[in-house]
């Protein structure tokens, strides 16, 4: 014998589980940001996933919270949706994650009256409509990304037949 269960919903409004009769059910309704994947380098232009509770409905708007040394203490650096046509509105398909671009970041303090801790970055996100807000503390890791580290990278990705130099920096020949 199967048992089945069900949840008492009141069958107005679209979702996975609908809007249940005590009115906080519905997976829609909520805007939560718990981790992003990462670090994230400081040139810009990265694509991050971040997971927790994301409305599909509607769009959010996401920015990466910067300590600044001017009042009001911090500066909202908007990041784009990645997607071509929808600038900074990026919009979750699936209730668990989103994804954005993050614009270029400072690695360190501009100056020593700037607000501590600096780095990792706060994330707030709102919606479109000024219904929902959250702030994740802590949550994005900014690192300094140079010209050889994005050149090795890019080699370690080739195959063996092309001449593209040394895989990695311990097999250059400095001379020495």
């Amino acid at each position: 014998m199967s048992s089945t269960s069900s949840i008492t919903t009141t069958g107005g409004i679209d979702g996975p589980a609908g809007l249940s009769t005590d009115g906080i059910l519905y997976s829609g309704s909520a805007l939560v940001i718990t981790g992003v994947d990462g670090p994230v380098g400081d040139d810009g232009g990265w694509l991050v996933t971040g997971s927790g509770a994301f409305p599909t409905t509607v769009g959010l708007l996401v920015w990466i919270v910067v300590p600044y040394h001017d009042a009001p203490g911090f500066l909202r650096k908007p990041c784009f949706s990645g997607v071509q046509t929808q600038g900074y509105v990026c919009w979750s398909e699936d209730t668990a994650t989103l994804k954005f671009v993050v614009p270029p970041l400072p690695i360190a303090p501009p100056r020593p009256s700037t607000p501590l801790p600096f780095n990792p970055f706060d994330i707030y996100i709102e919606s479109t409509d000024g219904v929902f807000s959250t702030t994740g503390f802590a949550l994005l890791e900014v690192i300094h990304r140079s010209y050889t580290t994005k050149l090795y990278t890019l080699r370690k990705g080739l195959p063996p037949p092309y001449d593209v130099g040394q895989y990695s920096i311990d097999g250059e020949d400095y001379g020495g």
